[in-house]
């Protein structure tokens, strides 16, 4: 129980974060592209799409095991921050030059490359991520949480400003590129209070560092290809307007990624301790991740499934209708999404990020050449079953990995009542849509999944123990 209720206090303060922050940065999103319209949204998103093929170079898998190494050793965290923020600098500006270079190569309108060249300044900011991970081990989410609403609240003002301005494309690229900034410099300038950062060089320990982050660092260019190829690819073989269509979907199932990478960000320290301190803890950790993440995970994909349209229309308008059918298949990768990030969390925090390479190459090869296959016949509808198909064959590879040679553990049976709970509200929606709408349902199906949850056994003592320890910690 002691575990559970660590997981639970630890993830507060980021779930609450990433809420607020994705709302905010949801809202400037929302405004862009309606601003912009489909075309000219369409050219937002592929500026960043393309720098982020540059975006994995200044970590080079070195956050996470910065993250995994301080949690092991606290007293190290300080050397670790320093030595860590010295590599990610001078990557940071290989980083820029190679994203300047490829940009002046390439055949673009200069109206594109100025917009490029904006957005590859955000390469530079990647230098002091170094200091996250203070307020990660250290369990200070709530710095987090103030970072990351001030850079927020920032870009979503920048926005307004634009807008009521009538400016231009590159401004709203440059808002995104400032946010970023500022979120930074907060991060370094509260980091005294919690840890001295010590930047005398040690060549050894930079060797052990790089080592250790090869692994990560491959499926870092993978993860990179994988997330944007798509766009990359729509963009050259059908044009912005399909991009834009595409996008607007994609945004909204991105959005929602935040959950799983706030539970696990916020374990993934403790799972690290556990594996080298506590082999039970760490297994009981992973199983419990799987059974929240899996659950939560396909109810969003079985409510956004049904109420996509009403969703698209309400937010992007009708121009954008034809995002509809985009965003019925991509909420599905989101739910694969969920455990997909567990399985890395858990491969890396247990020393075998070797796996999250594997993964990553997977994906990416899936992705591609189902791109390839789908997209000349079926635009951005071929984009989208493509990334679901290759979200599942990372997923599939990944878990039976961790469960042939780390836990020996099988979670069949924690995936067995959800899929019952999902094709009972499945069930429910249909026959009450026609009638109600689709609200109505929507909000009845979250009670009847709990309570087919309950029911069938699913929810356990320690599901209990903790649900009411978080009640009555609620009402104090």
């Amino acid at each position: 129980m002691s575990t559970i209720k660590r997981l639970a206090k630890n993830s507060g303060y980021l779930f609450f974060s990433g809420i607020a922050t994705k709302l905010l940065g949801f809202v400037a999103l929302l405004y862009i592209a309606r601003y912009l319209g489909p075309e000219d949204f369409g050219k937002f998103s592929f500026a960043f799409a393309f720098i982020y093929f540059f975006s994995f170079i200044p970590d080079l898998g070195i956050h996470k095991i910065l993250v995994r190494e301080a949690a092991r050793e606290p007293r190290e965290a300080g050397k670790l921050i320093g030595n860590g923020t010295i590599l990610k600098v001078s990557l940071s500006l290989a980083a820029l030059a190679l994203a300047f270079f490829a940009i002046a190569l390439l055949d673009f309108p200069p109206s594109t490359k100025n917009v490029l060249y904006i957005a590859s300044f955000g390469l530079l900011l990647s230098g002091a991520s170094c200091y996250g991970i203070i307020y990660e081990t250290k369990l200070r989410m709530e710095y987090s949480l103030f970072f990351n609403l001030v850079s927020k609240l920032l870009f979503l003002a920048l926005v307004f400003l634009a807008i009521s301005r009538n400016l231009t494309l590159p401004f709203f690229v440059f808002a995104s590129v400032s946010a970023t900034f500022v979120h930074n410099f907060l991060m370094v300038v509260f980091s005294k209070k919690l840890v001295n950062v010590s930047f005398n060089v040690d060549p050894d320990l930079m060797k052990k560092i790089i080592r250790e982050a090869i692994p990560v660092a491959i499926a870092s260019v993978f993860s990179v290809i994988y997330f944007r190829v798509d766009v990359l690819m729509l963009s050259f073989l059908k044009g912005d307007l399909d991009v834009g269509f595409y996008s607007a979907a994609y945004r909204l199932t991105e959005a929602f990624v935040f959950l799983p990478t706030a539970f696990t960000t916020s374990t993934f320290p403790l799972m690290s301790k556990y594996f080298k301190d506590s082999f039970n803890s760490f297994g009981f950790t992973y199983a419990k991740a799987f059974k929240y993440l899996f659950s939560t995970g396909l109810l969003l994909a079985v409510l956004v499934t049904f109420s996509s349209e009403k969703i698209i229309l309400a937010i992007y308008g009708p121009e954008y209708q034809s995002s509809v059918a985009a965003l019925q298949i991509l909420i599905w990768a989101t739910a694969l999404m969920f455990v997909n990030v567990l399985v890395s969390s858990t491969c890396v925090s247990s020393g075998n990020q070797q796996i999250i390479s594997k993964m990553a190459i997977l994906a990416t090869f899936l992705n591609v050449v189902l791109n390839l296959a789908l997209i000349p016949s079926l635009s951005y509808i071929g984009a989208a079953v493509a990334t679901v198909f290759s979200e599942l064959g990372a997923m599939l590879f990944g878990m039976f990995w961790i469960r042939k040679n780390l836990l020996h553990k099988s979670l069949f049976r924690e995936a067995v009542s959800p899929l019952t709970g999902a094709a009972v509200i499945s069930l429910l929606i249909l026959l009450l849509r026609p009638y109600t709408g689709i609200l109505f349902p929507s909000v009845l199906s979250i009670p009847l999944f709990a309570a087919v949850l309950y029911i069938t056994g699913w929810v356990d003592a320690d599901d209990r123990d903790l649900f009411s320890e978080l009640i009555s910690r609620s009402r104090l």
